[in-house]
């Protein structure tokens, strides 16, 4: 179950389900170990220092830029103690790893629930609602609407604070967790102790799991570490369903039946796209399955009480520890937990007022892309206008060449046809004109001859045959000449 809010383990333990040390990436801040106790001067909580001769006082420490190691002190010859750097996480695949169900919050940001639905192995989802009196989830109504939609069994969890009043806790989950969504018994996420007493923690779950149980008709789940709850509740929760955290090859030995084992913090989820991917794995104990842990509203039998008689439960005075009434009774926070409060406060100002500025910034960037994009959509639109009228004029006018270069050839075609019919026709005439001619030619020669035959006949009888046979040779030679004549004029 990852850390959220300002709430942090009370002991260093790598069986502690330390939801900060899982989540350091997200910017949340630890408190110190716990055996450290709160009356300790400030100056005392220092940095790691280099180690120093007792010949010579230390120069004022400051803190080492990054990349570069602190300075060696005046005089002293030893090495300066360098930290190592932190390992990077180690992960899990689900595919070849025994579990039953997963816990998520805000820190696994997007989830791809589609592709989530492919892993097989998860028989239920725990998703984080609230914490404290006033926080809830940013992702919580939308993890929870998208798991039950993808047919996944879910419940909801409330991280327990110490330094607030449990009634209005109470009040706060229920707002949120709405019965009719849980499919699985809700559960109250104990990992702090302090400012509180052993005693005051067991009376203030206490009087939360019986506002829980008027509310919702059924014991809720208490989880928390293996050694927190062997060290501060213990028998007082041993009737109680149990959901204990051991990262750990070994099952948790508390001494009672438990249900829910969480045994790891890193297993790798692809379609989980915030912390790496990493995502707390359970599984049930032997013997144990999801009937242990379903929760049905109509099945179950809530009191018949309202969200504001809830909040207005009247605990027992010898139960009262952390109530608004008795909130004077806790320990009053020391000067440097005042501080480091102080500090908290003022760097998440500065971090929401970052963020602030970086979303206007990030806004008016938006705002000038899109501005910068419809300018360049509207000049993209009005250059293809214009190419377009461009394209229609340069068709129009080779349309209107190509009009008059058909016209064109057309009158050329139209003329030579004349001139070769005018050529023709004087050509015919010309034919007609030698053929009329020589027709009478051919006429005047045979006039000619009958008539110089005729002539020879009628003067036969009076001439030789020497002056016949002279007649004819020149009236044939002057024939052939005529005749010669003609051709050559024609």
């Amino acid at each position: 179950m990852p850390l959220s809010g300002s709430a942090t383990p009370q002991h260093t333990d790598i069986t502690k389900p330390t939801r900060e040390r899982v989540n350091k990436n997200n910017s949340k801040t630890t408190d110190k170990k716990d055996d450290k106790k709160d009356d300790k001067k400030d100056d005392k909580k220092t940095d790691v220092k280099p180690a120093v001769t007792k010949k010579e006082e230390p120069k004022p420490a400051t803190a080492p830029k990054k990349d570069e190691q602190p300075a060696k002190p005046v005089g002293d010859t030893a090495k300066v103690a360098v930290p190592e750097k932190p390992k990077p996480p180690t992960t899990l695949n689900p595919d070849n790893v025994q579990f039953d169900g997963i816990d998520i919050s805000k820190y696994q940001g997007n989830i791809n629930w589609e592709e989530l639905k492919k892993q097989s192995k998860i028989k239920f989802v725990y998703i984080k609602a609230t914490e404290g009196t006033d926080y809830v989830d940013p992702r919580y109504h939308e993890n929870i609407r998208n798991a039950r939609k993808h047919g996944f069994k879910v419940g909801s969890y409330h991280f327990l604070s110490t330094r607030s009043a449990v009634t209005t806790q109470f009040y706060n989950f229920i707002r949120t967790a709405k019965r009719e969504d849980q499919d699985l018994l809700p559960v109250i996420d104990v990992e702090n102790l302090k400012p509180w007493s052993a005693q005051q923690l067991r009376d203030s779950i206490k009087v939360f799991a019986d506002l829980i149980e008027d509310y919702y008709g059924c014991k809720p789940l208490i989880y928390t570490s293996e050694k927190f709850f062997t060290t501060n509740l213990g028998r007082a929760f041993a009737n109680y369903p149990l959901f204990i955290a051991k990262y750990s090859a070994s099952q948790p030995n508390i001494g009672y039946k438990w249900i829910l084992w969480q045994f790891a913090d890193n297993g790798l989820f692809k379609p989980v796209k915030g912390n790496g991917g990493r995502v707390d794995m359970s599984r049930f104990n032997t013997g144990c399955s999801i009937n242990d842990i379903i929760y049905v509203p109509s099945k179950h039998k809530p009191k018949n009480i309202s969200v504001k008689d809830a909040v207005d439960h009247k605990e027992k005075p010898d139960k009262v520890n952390m109530t608004e009434q008795k909130a004077k009774e806790a320990p009053k926070p020391s000067k440097r937990q005042q501080e480091e409060a102080q500090k908290q406060a003022e760097k998440e100002k500065k971090a929401k007022e970052r963020n602030k500025k970086l979303a206007e910034e990030e806004a008016k960037r938006k705002a000038e892309a899109d501005k910068k994009a419809q300018q360049k959509a509207e000049q993209q639109k009005r250059d293809k206008a214009r190419q377009q009228a461009r394209e229609a004029e340069a068709k129009k006018e080779a349309d209107a060449k190509a009009k008059r270069k058909a016209e064109a050839q057309k009158e050329a075609e139209a003329k030579a046809k004349k001139e070769a019919d005018a050529k023709a026709k004087r050509k015919a005439e010309a034919q007609k004109a030698r053929q009329q001619k020589a027709q009478r030619d051919a006429t005047t020669k045979t006039n000619k001859t009958n008539k110089t035959a005729s002539l020879m006949n009628s003067s036969s009888s009076k001439l030789s045959q020497s002056q016949r046979n002279d007649s004819i040779r020149n009236a044939q030679y002057k024939g052939r000449k005529t005749n010669k004549s003609s051709a050559d004029n024609d």
